[in-house]
């Protein structure tokens, strides 16, 4: 299945935006489903019943003789808007896959396959610069883009003390983004011809990462717990195989250019933190995260686009009416709030590019007893601004994005009796 779903992600457009441009795309928000119905918030989260792939600390609450399972959909409508133009798109991909299982008391492993980052945008621009429409003609310019990196996690945890959780994931990035563009030229002198020119940019990515993990009861009590969580991973250089290749010619087509080789594209450090309280009827958590990309990777000095550090501070809470009540269905039912917000790791001709999204869910038990759930959830969001103005000699419009998510998991509980051997009289 993880392969599969590789080969989807690199062949689909699982996101469209005219923000993923540049770097390696959109990142999408981590989490399972339950979670980022609570705004993302949760890297202080571990529960017996339930898998975290936020941090692999909460491994360490696994239950012997149990088999966790989750799987997630992910379906995306993006609505776009400049000054003068609009357009809108949807996606859906699969989301989250991962197992969890007990090693022995107090020791867990999972193995998760998650979406790292997506590209998918389909820009038409016309030349705005005075010198070049002066001397050459109209020029327009076509770019294309899709692909996603996905990160195949394997986590351990472990309680080491009453109130202490430890973990640590290995993490293998794989992926691909393709670009594509095209330059066709009006002279404005008759006799100044221009042949069309293409070109193609295929980034694949292969490499492997580490991160680690902490979870501490602050209060560990059998009515309510107060949780601390915190994740760090470290810079890691992806570098990517880089193919680059340009097309030119009237009747016929010729390579121009071809090269090949590797680029430097560095994921920051990642500093997360956050307190989650549980309760039999209420829980909360809260999340800040730090990624450190200034100076991480090189500026486009020419069209105003730079790196720079992004937080996010995220939030939810869920409400469970009664967990054990057998004759009330909907007072089993996991009702989920939460908020999110963020900055752009990148900044778009001087502007900064804040996130700001809502969310909602629901989980749904499956049967009567036990933790197995359909997890739905959705998500509101607006992501930038419609500024316009000039930098240095171009004229510039920016994109407000209202963009609205739908997801479905289903986490699956491996019950006692699973493991149980039957006798016969």
């Amino acid at each position: 299945m993880p392969v599969v779903t590789f080969a989807q992600d690199e062949s689909s457009i699982n996101a469209f935006s005219p923000y993923t441009f540049y770097g390696i795309g959109d990142l999408s928000t981590p989490g399972p489903a339950y979670l980022r119905s609570m705004g993302g918030a949760g890297v202080a989260f571990h529960s017996p019943g339930m898998s975290n792939s936020l941090n692999p600390a909460s491994l360490g609450a696994t239950q012997r003789n149990t088999f966790l399972f989750n799987f997630g959909m992910e379906g995306q409508n993006f609505y776009s808007k400049t000054v003068d133009k609009k357009t809108s798109y949807n996606t859906f991909n699969v989301r989250d896959i991962s197992v969890q299982f007990s090693l022995y008391k107090n020791m867990g492993l999972s193995v998760s396959l998650n979406p790292l980052s997506n590209v998918g945008y389909r820009v038409d621009m016309m030349e705005t610069d005075p010198s070049i429409l002066a001397n050459v003609g109209s020029v327009k310019y076509a770019y294309r883009g899709e692909g996603s990196i996905s990160q195949l996690k394997v986590s351990y945890g472990a309680r080491v003390f009453k109130h202490l959780y430890l973990g640590a994931s290995m993490v293998y990035y794989k992926g691909a983004i393709s670009r594509y563009y095209d330059v066709e030229i009006d002279p404005i002198l008759s006799g100044n011809d221009y042949n069309p020119t293409a070109g193609t940019v295929q980034e694949d990515y292969s490499r492997i990462g580490w991160n680690v993990g902490l979870d501490y009861n602050i209060i560990d009590t059998d009515m309510r717990k107060l949780i601390f969580g915190m994740t760090f991973s470290p810079k890691l250089n992806l570098k990517p195989l880089v193919n680059n290749s340009v097309y030119g010619g009237s009747t016929t087509i010729d390579t121009a250019y071809y090269s090949m080789g590797t680029k430097n594209f560095n994921l920051p450090m990642n500093i997360r933190a956050g307190l989650f309280y549980m309760a039999n009827k209420f829980s909360a958590g809260l999340d800040y995260s730090f990624q450190h990309w200034k100076g991480m990777n090189g500026a486009d000095v020419v069209n105003g686009i730079a790196f720079g550090n992004t937080h996010t501070v995220s939030g939810g809470v869920q409400f469970l009416p009664n967990h054990n009540d057998m004759h009330r269905f909907y007072n089993r039912w996991s009702y989920r709030l939460g908020g999110r917000y963020s900055d752009y790791y990148m900044t778009i001709n001087g502007h900064k590019v804040r996130d700001y999204a809502i969310t909602f869910g629901v989980g749904i038990p499956l049967k009567a007893q036990g933790y197995s759930s359909i997890n739905i959830g959705a998500e509101l969001g607006r992501r930038g601004n419609t500024a316009t103005g000039t930098y240095g000699t171009r004229q510039f419009n920016m994109v407000r994005e209202n963009y609205f998510k739908i997801n479905i998991e289903f986490s699956l509980f491996g019950e006692d009796f699973w493991f149980m051997k039957h006798r016969y009289n």
